[in-house]
C-alpha cells in the first residue's frame, strides 16, 4: 500500500475487535478471510496516523521523517518465526515507529525513534534506541565518559524511573575494560537506552485527538531523543 493522503480520524472499534479476534485465531486461514478488515481498520488509519504524528512532533523533532507505508513507519504484521519456537504467524499488536531521518539506515535504525504500539487492551509509548549498533555503542560510551553527557543521560533515566516508566536496553554484567575508570558504571554497561510506558488503551485512540495524546508523552522525552541523536550522528563520522 502506498502513501496515504487520508486525514487521521482515529482507529475504529473494528481495529480493536480484529486484534482481539486475531489473538484467538492466529492462523493464515482466519487472517486471509479477514484481510479486508485489517486493511481498512488498521493499515489505512495507521498510515494516516503516521503522517499526522510526523507533523505534530515536527515542532520539537524536525529531523523525524514519517514513512507512511508497511515496512516503513508501520511494522509488518507477519512475525519472523525462523528462529523462534513460537510459530504463530501474526503479531497481535500494531507497531508504529517514527525514525530520525539523519541516522536511519535501510530497515534498521542506528539512532533514536518515537514508538507507538497497541493491542486489544494496552497502549505502549516509547522513545530511544533499544539496541545500539557497534559504531553508535562506541559513540555512546565516549559520551558517557564525558561528565556533562553522563549527568544529562543519568538525569533523564532517573526522571523516567521516578515517573514509573520502564528503562529498557540490554546491560553488560560489567563496564568495558577501557572505561572501568569512569564513575557511572550503570550507564557504561548499557547497550541500549529506551524509555517506555504501558497503560490501558485510552478512549482517545478512536479519534483524531490520539495524535495530541501521543505528542504530549513524546514531548517530555524530546531531550532524550536529541541526546541520543547527537550520539548516533557522532557514531556515523
Amino acid at each position: 500500500m502506498g502513501t496515504t493522503r487520508e486525514t487521521f480520524k482515529g482507529f475504529p472499534s473494528e481495529a480493536i475487535a480484529f486484534l482481539s479476534q486475531l489473538a484467538r485465531n492466529n492462523n493464515k486461514g482466519w487472517f486471509d478471510a479477514h484481510r479486508a478488515t485489517y486493511d481498512a481498520a488498521i493499515v489505512a488509519p495507521a498510515l494516516a496516523f503516521v503522517e499526522s504524528m510526523g507533523a505534530a512532533i515536527r515542532t520539537f523533532a524536525p529531523s523525524v521523517v514519517p514513512e507512511p507505508r508497511i515496512g516503513g513507519s508501520l511494522f509488518r504484521i507477519h512475525r519472523d518465526t525462523r528462529f523462534s519456537n513460537d510459530k504463530r504467524p501474526y503479531k497481535t499488536h500494531v507497531g508504529i515507529r517514527l525514525r530520525d531521518g539523519d541516522t536511519a539506515r535501510a530497515s534498521s535504525c542506528t539512532g533514536p525513534l518515537f514508538y507507538v504500539e497497541f493491542d486489544a487492551s494496552r497502549l505502549r509509548l516509547g522513545v530511544g534506541v533499544k539496541e545500539f549498533d557497534t559504531r553508535t555503542l562506541e559513540a555512546y560510551r565516549r559520551a558517557v565518559a564525558r561528565r556533562k553527557d553522563a549527568t544529562a543521560l543519568g538525569n533523564m533515566i532517573h526522571r523516567a524511573e521516578a515517573q514509573g516508566h520502564h528503562v529498557l536496553g540490554e546491560m553488560l554484567t560489567r563496564a568495558p575494560a577501557a572505561y572501568t575508570h569512569q564513575a557511572d558504571d550503570e550507564l557504561l554497561r548499557r547497550r541500549g537506552l529506551f524509555v517506555c510506558e504501558e497503560r490501558t488503551l485510552p478512549r482517545e485512540i478512536h479519534g483524531p485527538e490520539f495524535t495530541l495524546y501521543c505528542k504530549r508523552w513524546f514531548a517530555a522525552y524530546a531531550p532524550l531523543f536529541h541526546g541520543l541523536r547527537r550520539i548516533a550522528i557522532a557514531g556515523l563520522d
